[in-house]
């Protein structure tokens, strides 16, 4: 085989689309993590509620859609049909939550609701580190798969052993570094979600909650010098 120099081209055809993918991973990661509110815990609670509508149990998840717009402790529930609006508003009523129209002839129902309780919170916790640990298995199966890409090049005398091992080593420390910034921001939004709750579970939590609290406090002592700022303007 023709002596190969190692040039981006060589190299990068393996660890660049790998590196891609982790990218790809940890973004798709991070805007799932914003979508995930403490506000959830309440309307997963109202979306399993059932309401009889025509002599059969239905849950309101399927006639209405629930959703905390400006207030995590004001629910809006959008109900479908104007049918079933009576029967809903009547049904959330007797589950202990005080409920009213948002205006005349509307479908939209305010609902008020107490604070999540812990268990509700330590749920949505526990759905964190589902979701966490799914990024670590996607992570871990792109480098798995690229690495046995490689292998199958190097025998096949695509690339030399120097290249792989190279391209081999990049992708490696994208892996760790990628890795460590999931599971750094799944443990900042369950400490965020469930705050004085959190407690360490997984094996990696005591090493990233340290990160994360000093994360927090430089961001409280960021806000307060701003805000200081904006008074002495």
């Amino acid at each position: 085989m023709a002596e190969q120099s190692l040039t981006p081209e060589n190299l990068e055809s393996y660890s660049t689309e790998a590196i891609s993918n982790f990218s790809k991973a940890i973004e798709d990661f991070a805007d799932l993590l914003t979508q995930i509110k403490s506000e959830d815990a309440n309307i997963a609670v109202f979306n399993s509620i059932f309401v009889m509508i025509d002599g059969r149990k239905r849950r309101l998840a399927d006639i209405a859609n629930v959703e905390a717009p400006n207030d995590p402790l004001n629910l809006e529930v959008m109900v479908y049909s104007k049918d079933n609006l009576e029967t809903v508003m009547t049904t959330i009523k007797e589950s202990g939550f005080p409920a009213k129209l948002k205006e005349k002839n509307s479908q939209f129902l305010i609902v008020k609701v107490p604070p999540p309780s812990r268990m509700q919170l330590e749920e949505i916790g526990d759905d964190l580190i589902r979701r966490t640990n799914s990024l670590v298995m996607r992570l871990t199966k792109i480098k798995t798969n690229t690495g046995l890409r490689i292998r199958a090049a190097v025998q096949n005398e695509f690339i030399e052993t120097k290249i792989a091992t190279l391209a081999t080593k990049k992708i490696d420390n994208s892996h760790l570094k990628i890795e460590s910034e999931g599971k750094f921001l799944g443990v900042l939004k369950r400490k965020q979600i469930l705050g004085n709750y959190f407690k360490s579970t997984e094996k990696d939590d005591e090493t990233f909650i340290k990160k994360v609290n000093l994360y927090l406090k430089l961001n409280v002592n960021l806000k307060q010098s701003e805000m200081i700022k904006e008074e002495e303007s």
